[in-house]
């Protein structure tokens, strides 16, 4: 077993070796290397390792340069947007649909019964004879007579049942309009709304709540309850209002021969 204390090493562990360390008094040593590594292994009878190691490593002697053409360009990352978050919409109408019904109840069933008992001299109704008194100052006053009450029972009905709601509409605008004309223009009060009586006022109400019928349709508990103008009316509603005002300015201009601007 080798002894590994280098503190007790004697001369003759250095056998055949001519740098063996001199000891001075004192406990001083001084040690000359030898010269090479070769002569101490043939000194010490061990075998020298014969694994070479090169003294330079070769070098390439031709430097590729790399295609940077074929190298892939970066693909952009898809710019994410934030859509909205969608919200439920409580599609319920509550009672809205019952208060147009009742609407149309009032609006309809007086034009209804305004007709019928024109038609059949009810109640305080003098018929048919009294609109043609109350028309003899127009141009076409007989004829008006019988055209009024006729626009009236034809609108009142489509209204109850909720049919053709946009129609029906337009024709109670031009037949309570004419009314309301009419009615200023016998009362002599004009456009004044001061002096207005009730008779006045309610033929506009009914001009106003046929304007309102044209602009919220039937609702849901119509005949034409399916169709997009029972639920949402939009531009048949603009269209129809203005026909109805443009068919009672017409019936007032040449019904009566006297210009509504005058």
């Amino acid at each position: 077993m080798t002894n590994n204390n280098f503190h007790d090493v004697t001369p003759d562990d250095f056998n055949g070796f001519e740098d063996v360390p001199t000891y001075a008094e004192g406990g001083s040593t001084s040690r000359i290397r030898p010269a090479n590594t070769s002569d101490i292994y043939q000194r010490t009878g061990k075998t020298a390792p014969t694994e070479v190691f090169p003294s330079s490593i070769s070098q390439p002697t031709e430097m590729i340069e790399p295609d940077y053409a074929a190298v892939p360009a970066p693909v952009a990352e898809p710019a994410y947007v934030e859509e909205p978050v969608a919200t439920a919409v409580d599609a319920r109408r509550g009672t809205i649909d019952l208060g147009l019904l009742l609407l149309r109840f009032v609006l309809g069933g007086y034009l209804i019964f305004s007709a019928i008992q024109t038609f059949f001299q009810l109640g305080a109704s003098q018929g048919i004879a009294g609109l043609e008194a109350q028309f003899g100052a127009y141009a076409y006053g007989n004829a008006l007579a019988v055209i009024v009450p006729t626009l009236e029972l034809a609108a009142g009905v489509f209204i109850v049942l909720g049919l053709l709601s946009p129609v029906a509409s337009m024709v109670a605008i031009a037949v309570t309009g004419f009314m309301a004309a009419h009615t200023a223009a016998n009362t002599g009060t004009g456009f004044n709304p001061v002096a207005w009586g009730a008779d006045v006022w309610l033929a506009v109400i009914l001009l106003g709540v046929a304007l309102a019928h044209q602009f919220t349709g039937p609702g849901f508990y119509a005949v034409d309850s399916g169709r997009g103008w029972a639920r949402r009316p939009l531009a048949s509603s603009w269209i129809f209002a203005a026909l109805g005002i443009a068919a009672a300015a017409l019936m007032w201009w040449f019904g009566t021969g006297i210009n509504p601007f005058a």
